[in-house]
């Protein structure tokens, strides 16, 4: 699952560019270059370049005209009017950068209608999760919730004490009006399913009631106690990861409804949509994808979200979108932090096509040695011109991040929020066009989003496999900018 770079929504692509120079000529762009910037620590000059095929620019904003020689301003002057003429260039550059620049840092605009929430303003030692709201957009009270993986215990983090996550306990509450209240702030629209548990870790029967009093945060209307019932609340905001039983890089054709959460990220060029990306739908009107598909600001009434279907000529469901948001943390010249979330303008409704896969919980692991798989509508062999329209899906291996970093592989630029899969016999790979697109592993009979694909060298080459974004290391800044929207 690749990106390309170099041309103009900004798309990178496999740290080694998976798109020919052949297939330039096709968007009328100048030739790829390498990956930009310093080679990353340990690198040793690696070359990177991320995966996505790229679409043609839209239509430019301004229209520079170079005037003819004998028109320039000042030209029939002296060489003062030349340094003036050349001053006035300057500014004007400068004045054009520095606009450039202020766009590409949301400093015009908000969420909803760029490509990512400007950083809060937060109240100087601010506390996270005690029911007061001390920064500007109240994310030091989101993504206070979290769900247990062994047996999706819904836990809250204690408004006394931060980083203590206590259960929800049965008494005192309503336990589906409450259920229903938490997913609904992630944006989950379906109805939950809840179950009561009990706890073996838990001696002191301490959990969280309801206390009675108003609150615009989840955890500022709970109060900590000893819980008698020793039962407490376990959540399942959604029916997710199911599908219907029945070219990636070494892969095959995917039947319709065998990865329903599949989406491809599309963007206007003139009178067609151009596929540049996938994503992966985890509720009705959230889809996940990387943060290096969306590195230039094409409007965002150009783009839309396609789903349901396994072939891009017969689309099924289409919806607009509403807000891009990145990771602030994102990184251009390593790939970390690479993931960003898509709210859509037009909630999908589910079907045997149309589906979420789940998102991991807390403490569940994706072991080095697991076969998961990967799908996408890139390219399906990597000196092709075009990605595939035709949904490709391919097994591949979780290798162990030592391996990935060791010499011979990636050289130590594998981050904690990094994860690689494939074949290191090579065959096996995503490639230009996947970029974005799912990582999924099937456990307790569901299908888990363990990975969004970002980056690699080249496609299905030895010692060279696919790099991911560990959905688990960056799973509490997804719940937090999915309630911090929803309650916009």
């Amino acid at each position: 699952m690749s990106h390309s770079s170099a041309i103009v929504v900004g798309i990178r692509s496999h740290k080694q560019c998976r798109c020919e120079v052949e297939a330039i000529q096709r968007y009328n762009n100048g030739p790829y270059t390498t990956y930009p910037g310093v080679p990353p620590p340990g690198s040793y000059g690696t070359n990177y370049q991320p995966y996505t095929i790229q679409p043609g620019p839209p239509p430019p904003y301004y229209v520079t005209e170079t005037p003819s020689s004998n028109k320039l301003p000042f030209s029939f002057f002296t060489n003062r009017g030349s340094t003036i003429f050349g001053v006035v260039v300057v500014i004007i550059a400068l004045t054009g950068i520095g606009l450039i620049t202020a766009y590409k840092l949301n400093a015009f605009g908000n969420s909803s209608s760029t490509y990512s929430q400007t950083r809060e303003k937060c109240l100087p030692n601010k506390t996270l999760c005690n029911g007061i709201s001390e920064c500007s957009e109240g994310g030091d009270e989101a993504g206070c919730v979290r769900f247990r993986w062994d047996n999706s215990l819904l836990q809250v983090m204690s408004r006394r004490q931060e980083n203590l996550w206590l259960p929800v306990c049965s008494q005192g509450v309503n336990v589906n009006n409450f259920a229903s209240y938490v997913c609904r702030r992630f944006g989950f629209q379906e109805t939950p399913y809840t179950t009561l548990v009990t706890m073996n870790d838990n001696p002191s029967n301490i959990g969280l009631f309801a206390s009675g009093g108003s609150s615009d945060s989840i955890q500022g209307s709970l109060d900590s106690g000893t819980c008698t019932s020793q039962q407490y609340l376990a959540v399942n905001c959604s029916d997710c990861g199911t599908r219907k039983e029945s070219r990636i890089i070494g892969g095959t054709e995917a039947n319709s409804g065998d990865w329903p959460w599949q989406a491809s990220l599309q963007v206007r060029i003139e009178t067609h949509y151009e596929h540049i990306c996938g994503g992966t739908i985890i509720n009705n009107v959230w889809v996940v994808s990387a943060s290096h598909c969306f590195t230039s600001p094409v409007p965002i009434n150009y783009w839309r979200i396609v789903a349901g279907t396994v072939n891009l000529n017969q689309p099924q469901s289409m919806s607009g979108v509403a807000a891009i948001i990145r990771h602030e943390n994102y990184n251009e010249d390593t790939d970390d932090f690479d993931v960003a979330l898509m709210k859509l303008s037009n909630p999908f409704t589910f079907s045997n096509s149309i589906g979420p896969a789940c998102l991991p919980m807390t403490q569940q692991n994706f072991n080095p040695g697991t076969s998961c798989f990967i799908s996408g509508f890139g390219k399906t062999v990597a000196s092709s011109k075009e990605t595939s329209n035709v949904l490709m899906k391919t097994e591949i291996t979780i290798i162990s991040t030592s391996v990935c970093n060791s010499f011979n592989v990636y050289n130590g630029a594998i981050s904690a929020r990094m994860m690689c899969a494939g074949d290191l016999n090579g065959g096996k790979d995503s490639c230009q066009g996947d970029s974005g697109g799912p990582l999924v592993c099937a456990q307790n009979g569901r299908w888990y989003l363990a990975g969004v694909t970002s980056w690699g060298t080249g496609c299905g080459q030895p010692n060279k496999p696919g790099v991911y974004t560990r959905v688990t290391e960056v799973l509490p800044w997804i719940y937090t900018k999915m309630e911090m929207e929803t309650k916009q």
